[in-house]
């Protein structure tokens, strides 16, 4: 409402996302006034986390059908800060011994950004697994990860009973 206080708005009582605006004022734009210029901001440029469910056939076809956490934005880079993935087990229990992968290149193994090694694999009970931005052991993507989606992905077909939530925190990176 024009002419209403930020202070008199009712409060947003739930975890932005993208699509969602801020109000931001620009101090090296000073066509607006001398203290800086009012703008819109998307929240998709601030830190933020989605969650996506994926049910038992959705988790056995990641092998051949890789999940897009955060798509491609051109001229960014997607800068993953966590993945947390909340497993429900179900009958029957995994016997594979597969890995999921989180990362910029769906096409290779060993180009991840976290992996959760042997996946549920003998598991009979709900599990969470958190990966987070590390050195080490993580692999390394054979090109720039400018305008790359953030995807998940399987070594090979899972076979258990198990569905999962996932959730991946990150920000866009303007690359200059």
């Amino acid at each position: 409402m024009a002419g209403q206080r930020l202070t008199d708005k009712t409060a947003l009582e739930q975890q932005a996302g993208s699509g969602d605006l801020l109000m931001v004022v620009d101090v090296s734009d000073s066509s607006g006034s001398a203290q800086g210029t009012s703008k819109k901001m998307d929240f998709k440029y601030v830190i933020q986390t989605d969650k996506f469910s994926l049910n038992n056939t959705e988790v056995q076809a990641l092998d051949t059908t890789p999940k897009v956490l955060v798509g491609a934005l051109s001229g960014y880079m997607v800068t993953p800060l966590s993945v947390t993935v909340l497993v429900t087990y179900a009958a029957p229990t995994e016997s594979s011994s597969d890995n999921l992968y989180f990362g910029f290149d769906s096409s290779s193994d060993s180009a991840y950004w976290g992996q959760v090694r042997d996946m549920m694999q003998s598991a009979s009970t709900d599990r969470t697994y958190i990966l987070s931005a590390y050195s080490g052991s993580s692999g390394a993507c054979a090109t720039s990860i400018l305008n790359k989606p953030f995807e998940m992905w399987a070594n090979s077909a899972f076979n258990g009973g198990w569905s999962c939530d996932v959730y991946v925190t990150y920000a866009y990176t303007k690359v200059l």
